[in-house]
C-alpha cells in the first residue's frame, strides 16, 4: 500500500511539474526572433514578415507603442548563415521614434544571399538595459 501511495504521489507531482513548465517558442515566432535588452515596458515586436528580393532575405518588422508617450527604440539585425554562423560585421544600433499609440514598420535586406535566418536586436534607452 505504501509503495502505491509513494507511486502516485511520485506520478502527481511530474505530471505537475510538466504542466508548469511553459512550452518553447514555435519555429519562426517572434520570440525566436527577436533578441531584446532590458524590459520594454511599451514597445513591443508585434509582427515580423520575410520574403525573397533578388535572392536576398527581405525582413518588415511592425513595432507597437502601447503607452501614450512617444518611445525611443534602437534596432539592428543579425544576419545568420544555414548553420547559424554571423554574417557580416555588427550593424550600428539604429534609432527609432514610435509615436504614442501608434505602430511604426523597420524595412531590412540581408547582406548576402547565403542569409537564411536573423534576429533583431532592440533595446530603448528607457529600458533597464543599454545596447
Amino acid at each position: 500500500m505504501k509503495k502505491l501511495v509513494l507511486s502516485l504521489s511520485i506520478v502527481a507531482t511530474l505530471t505537475l511539474t510538466a504542466c508548469a513548465t511553459p512550452p518553447p517558442p514555435l519555429p519562426n515566432s517572434i520570440l525566436t526572433k527577436v533578441e531584446q535588452y532590458g524590459m520594454m515596458d511599451y514597445l513591443v515586436v508585434s509582427n515580423i514578415v520575410t520574403t525573397k528580393r533578388n535572392h536576398l532575405m527581405a525582413i518588415q518588422a511592425e513595432i507597437l507603442n502601447t503607452d501614450s508617450n512617444n518611445q525611443q527604440l534602437l534596432y539592428r539585425f543579425k544576419w545568420l548563415d544555414r548553420g547559424g554562423m554571423v554574417i557580416g560585421d555588427d550593424e550600428a544600433w539604429q534609432p527609432l521614434l514610435v509615436y504614442a499609440g501608434q505602430q511604426q514598420t523597420i524595412n531590412a535586406l540581408a547582406p548576402s544571399p547565403q542569409v537564411t535566418d536573423f534576429r533583431i536586436l532592440v533595446s530603448s534607452p528607457d529600458n533597464s538595459g543599454n545596447p
